[in-house]
């Protein structure tokens, strides 16, 4: 599986599901912010050893993130999210951190969105 496909599935699942809220489209922050998560959910899957983990927790984990933020993710397939991640892919892999750190620290500020 590439990259590619790992960012589409978990995004067009997301994408199918609407949020009725007073809110306004998804802004270009939110959607960084959004693909920032998608991309650090992956990267663990990818380079941390967590390949087990079920892309269905991580759909639920960006969904329980979107609506704790009240984002309206109604023009969510506007915007170019396959992009975003990937690039937010390609920036954690160039941080020149110890990958060990990197992955336990990453493991630790996003697992817990999963346990909501």
């Amino acid at each position: 599986m590439n990259n590619k496909s790992l960012f589409n599935l978990p995004l067009l699942l997301l994408s199918l599901i609407g949020f009725s809220s007073t809110c306004q489209a998804l802004t270009d922050s939110e959607a960084e912010e959004l693909a920032d998560l998608t991309a650090v959910f992956f990267y663990l899957k990818k380079e941390c050893g967590y390949k087990d983990l079920p892309i269905p927790e991580i759909k639920r984990a960006l969904i329980y993130f979107a609506q704790q933020n009240h984002w309206d993710l109604a023009n969510y397939n506007q915007i170019n999210m396959e992009q975003l991640g990937q690039s937010s892919y390609d920036d954690l892999n160039r941080i020149p951190i110890d990958k060990d750190k990197k992955c336990a620290g990453l493991a630790k500020d996003s697992f817990g969105i999963m346990n909501n």
